[in-house]
């Protein structure tokens, strides 16, 4: 007999939920095959067994929640009469217990009988995330109708949220479609002639819980300080367009990727931001720098780390990018991929955001926050003159505890620099 228990999935778990078990009491199991999808506070994954066996037991149920290292399931031994009685079983077994889901009242789709969009064996085939799959299950969603935009067509997450099927509400009344209030509903509460709903209340995934904790944490714990500072970014803009001449579309350099690279530099030039502050009191500092760039997913926010920037050219760290990034939209990133970090680089200039302030992302020491690159005129001091450059504010969210503003400025000046030559990033 074997347990199988909740599995620490990053330095910072410290409890997981199950999201999905792929397989139900009395199933046989092999060594490396995938049993269930849990949700994690960074992302949801899936757990392979390690004994061969029948899951004899399963511990806690779909959407159950236990801290790391609980049982969660037991595998039992096979045995002679169970391998003959497997093929027999799928007949006679009773089905699994269902999961009680609430509905509106008399809602169909397209016919009266049960709910023909449920998970079916076929969607159990198609190519999904774990975070696709629990929404289409949430949701109802036969996966096989949906067309995937992921790699190879994988479905993800956005395809299931964009998928409409045609469902319709029956009423006293007839038929409508769904979302459409019957003709006898009861009146909102009404002030001068609009109606008032009442708010939706709405309950955090695991990653929002997780961002609130943390968030709560750093401000409350860690002192923030911030400097801004202006880059000219027309080099650099003029580099980029050379640089991606003739790269294909997936190969293409970004600002973000001259941002992680001047990072790196200046963190190797100005080390003292490169550190932690512990619990004991002292100053951590590190020499290689992974650097963790902040990507938006509906569920929140996650921060991928492209490790050893220092040592990579700027190509390698483009392309590292591109595929973490792609990953933590698509749900994929494993627990080493989004930790370890020892500064992080957050950029809503993309958005039209012209600066912002950072929370910082403990126990890192500083977050660099990416304003948009603005045309607008500036004083070129050497000629005493007036042009319009391409202008970005770069702006450091620093621990005190750590870091003065001294360094701070510094390091902004060091990332300034290499910004503005951008042809020494190349080497």
């Amino acid at each position: 007999m074997a347990e199988v228990r909740m599995p620490k999935m990053g330095d910072g778990m410290e409890e997981g939920k199950i999201n999905r078990w792929l397989k139900q009491v009395g199933d046989m199991v092999a060594s490396g095959e995938v049993i269930a999808e849990i949700e994690t506070d960074k992302a949801s994954v899936e757990i392979t067994a390690y004994d061969s066996g029948i899951l004899s037991k399963i511990v806690v149920p779909e959407g159950g929640s236990v801290p790391v290292g609980e049982i969660i399931a037991v595998i039992g031994a096979p045995s002679a009469a169970s391998a003959k009685a497997t093929p027999a079983k799928a007949a006679s077994a009773p089905a699994p217990a269902a999961v009680a889901v609430e509905a509106p009242v008399a809602t169909v789709a397209a016919a009266t009988t049960a709910a023909p969009e449920m998970s079916s064996p076929t969607s159990e085939r198609v190519k999904a995330s774990p975070l696709a799959r629990r929404i289409a299950q949430e949701r109802g969603i036969d996966l096989a109708r949906i067309t995937g935009s992921g790699p190879g067509g994988r479905i993800v997450e956005r395809d299931v949220k964009e998928f409409e099927p045609q469902t319709v509400t029956l009423t006293d009344a007839g038929i409508s479609t769904l979302g459409e209030a019957p003709a006898d509903a009861s009146p909102s509460t009404s002030v001068s002639g609009i109606k008032e709903t009442a708010p939706t209340e709405i309950k955090p995934s695991r990653m929002r819980e997780a961002i609130a904790r943390r968030v709560v944490q750093s401000k409350q714990t860690v002192p923030h300080f911030y400097v801004t500072m202006k880059v000219t970014m027309d080099r650099a803009l003029k580099a980029l367009k050379e640089l991606n001449a003739d790269a294909a579309p997936q190969g293409k350099i970004t600002v973000n990727d001259l941002l992680i690279k001047a990072s790196a530099v200046a963190l190797a030039k100005v080390p003292e931001v490169n550190a932690t502050w512990t619990p004991e009191g002292t100053i951590k500092r590190f020499s290689q720098a992974n650097i963790g760039v902040a990507v938006g997913i509906d569920e929140g926010l996650i921060i991928p780390v492209v490790r050893h920037c220092e040592a990579k050219t700027l190509r390698q760290i483009s392309a590292e990018a591109r595929e973490l990034i792609g990953k933590a939209r698509n749900n994929q990133l494993k627990p080493e991929e989004y930790s370890g970090g020892t500064f992080s680089i957050s950029n809503l200039g993309m958005m039209g955001v012209d600066e912002f302030l950072a929370i910082i992302n403990p126990p890192e020491a500083a977050i660099l926050a990416i304003g948009g690159i603005v045309r607008e005129p500036t004083v070129v001091d050497s000629a005493d003159t007036i042009e319009i450059r391409s202008n970005m504010k770069i702006t450091i969210s620093a621990d005190h505890r750590v870091l003065d503003g001294v360094v701070a400025a510094k390091f902004l000046q060091e990332v300034k620099k290499a910004l503005e030559a951008p042809y020494s990033l190349l080497a």
